[in-house]
């Protein structure tokens, strides 16, 4: 019977030796399935921030912080017809008819090259008053023939406006000058001119123009010489050439 007792506790002795060794072998295990996990985790996480970052840059590339023109003028030909007229002449009504062409070196700036004939029409009731009234001779005055002239224009601004909450409608305004040549019924006269402008742009190659310019050119007259000017107000379609652009993002 001892014998027996004996026996059972060597055995209990023995199994408490061996759960221990036991317990001590299952936390490894679990430690290592544990930075199994974790490694595979970090490496989705990873690879789920570098698809974040490709598709953040995919669409900074495709939305600027500055939204891009309507309109380029770059490397392409304006042609127009024009018509204007006079608003500082007392003695003749003046209208003005005639062409251009331009190069646009860049948005901002273009070199043209215009001319055109003037039609002039006496303002009768001009006339009479100075004779009536101030007893003067109206003594060959000025006819304002044609023109020509080679202009640089410069367009540093570009802007919109909304019509009516309907549409908006884009714009630039230029500063516009250069040497040329004015032919009145005395001869022909070198002369200089200087404008400002702006365009409306209707779509990819047609713009609407207005434009106030004036012509200034001195001329031997009556004996003596003198400052002739005259200051035109237009109106006026351009089309583009090409008639389509393209947008170089760099």
């Amino acid at each position: 019977m001892q014998n027996g007792l004996l026996t059972i506790a060597i055995g209990v002795l023995l199994l408490g030796l061996v759960s221990p060794a036991q317990a001590q072998d299952d936390p490894n295990a679990t430690s290592t399935e544990d930075s199994s996990e974790s490694t595979t985790a970090g490496a989705e996480s990873e690879e789920a921030n570098k698809a974040k970052r490709e598709a953040e840059d995919d669409l900074s590339d495709r939305i600027k912080a500055v939204q891009r023109k309507v309109f380029l003028k770059k490397e392409r030909l304006e042609l127009f017809p024009y018509f204007g007229f006079d608003l500082n002449d007392p003695f003749f009504t003046h209208m003005v008819v005639g062409g251009s062409l331009s190069y646009h070196f860049v948005d901002s700036l273009a070199i043209e090259a215009r001319g055109g004939f003037v039609v002039a029409s006496l303002e009768k009731n001009i006339v009479r008053i100075i004779r009536t009234q101030a007893g003067a001779i109206l003594e060959n005055p000025p006819e304002f023939q044609f023109h020509a002239d080679v202009d640089l224009t410069w367009a540093p601004l570009y802007g919109k406006i909304s019509l009516l909450g309907d549409g908006i409608l884009h714009f630039d305004t230029y500063v516009t000058g250069g040497p040329g040549v004015f032919g009145t019924d005395e001869g022909v006269n070198p002369a200089f001119n200087i404008g400002i402008g702006q365009r409306y742009f209707v779509n990819k190659w047609l713009t609407v123009r207005a434009e106030l310019r004036n012509y200034m050119f001195i001329e031997d007259r009556n004996n003596a010489s003198t400052l002739q000017n005259l200051m035109v107000v237009g109106f006026f379609a351009s089309v583009f050439l090409p008639t389509a652009f393209e947008y170089e993002f760099q």
